[in-house]
This record gives structure tokens, C-alpha cells and sequence, in this order.
């Protein structure tokens, strides 16, 4: 009897153990402010960087436009996020809301989501236009690497509660 409480204690620190350090591990989430500014910081990194790799000033210059329309695109489809949840809390919460309801709302949402990533898709296919494919690349890979799309959007939905 001894070694089978013996066994159960052994057991229960055990879990206690791994149940603290798995609490240990969380993350909170990031801080607003952070993120706020390592955006606005990669943005102007990317300005430079076009500035200094794309060869003709005058392509230069319409690119850096083409990246304003870029950043217009993403705050935008991050504020119809948000209306969105918001829409969807108030529905959710709603006890008479119909199923008609949800499923006119999500139907409106996809009519936006498509139609964003329809101008996101338009609007890359103009900034290659804009550069050469040596350019390009350059752009492009430091764009994946530092201005990640859930971070513009967590940016922009931070700033609008």
C-alpha cells in the first residue's frame, strides 16, 4: 500500500512539475505599442531599401506610392475585420438572430474578403510591373521577412480597439 501511495505522489509531483512549467511557457500578447512601432520602422527600412535598389528615381518614386496603396489595402481589410467580430459578437449575442442572419453576414464578409484580396493580387502584379525581376526579389524577400501581414493587421486593430 505504501508503494502504490508512493507511486500516486510521484505521479501527482510530476504532473505539478509539468503543469508549471507548461504555464511557464505561455506568452502574453505582444504589446500594441511594440508592434506599432516595429512596423512603422520596417516601413521606413522598405522605403529606403527601394530607394537604394530600384535603379530609375521615377520607378523609385511609384513604387513608394505603390507601397502607400499596399498599406492602405491592409488597414483597410484589417478595419472590416473588425467591423466584422463586432457585427458577429452582436449577433452572437442576439438570442432571436436567425441563422439567415449569420449566414447574410459571413456571405458579406467573404464579398469584402475577395474583393481585398482580388485588389492585393491587382496590386502586386502592378508593383512587379514597377521593378525588374533582380529588384523584385530584393523587395519582395525583405517584405516576407519583416512586414508580416498578421502583424500590419494586429498593428491596425490594436489602434482600433
Amino acid at each position: 500500500m505504501k508503494t502504490l501511495n508512493g507511486i500516486f505522489a510521484a505521479i501527482a509531483c510530476l504532473l505539478g512539475v509539468l503543469l508549471l512549467a507548461s504555464c511557464a511557457t505561455l506568452t502574453q500578447p505582444p504589446d500594441p505599442g511594440k508592434v506599432q512601432a516595429q512596423i512603422a520602422e520596417a516601413r521606413e527600412q522598405e522605403i529606403e531599401l527601394v530607394l537604394a535598389t530600384v535603379a530609375d528615381p521615377a520607378r523609385a518614386k511609384r513604387f513608394v506610392e505603390l507601397l502607400r496603396e499596399r498599406d492602405r489595402l491592409v488597414e483597410q481589410h484589417a478595419r472590416d475585420l473588425i467591423a466584422y467580430r463586432k457585427k458577429m459578437v452582436a449577433l452572437t449575442a442576439d438570442y432571436d438572430a436567425r441563422r439567415e442572419d449569420f449566414e447574410a453576414l459571413l456571405a458579406d464578409f467573404n464579398r469584402q474578403r475577395e474583393a481585398a484580396q482580388q485588389e492585393t493580387i491587382d496590386l502586386v502584379a502592378v508593383m512587379k510591373g514597377a521593378t525588374t525581376p533582380e529588384e523584385w526579389k530584393t523587395i519582395s524577400r525583405f517584405q516576407l521577412k519583416r512586414l508580416d501581414p498578421r502583424k500590419l493587421i494586429y498593428g491596425t486593430a490594436a489602434r482600433e480597439g
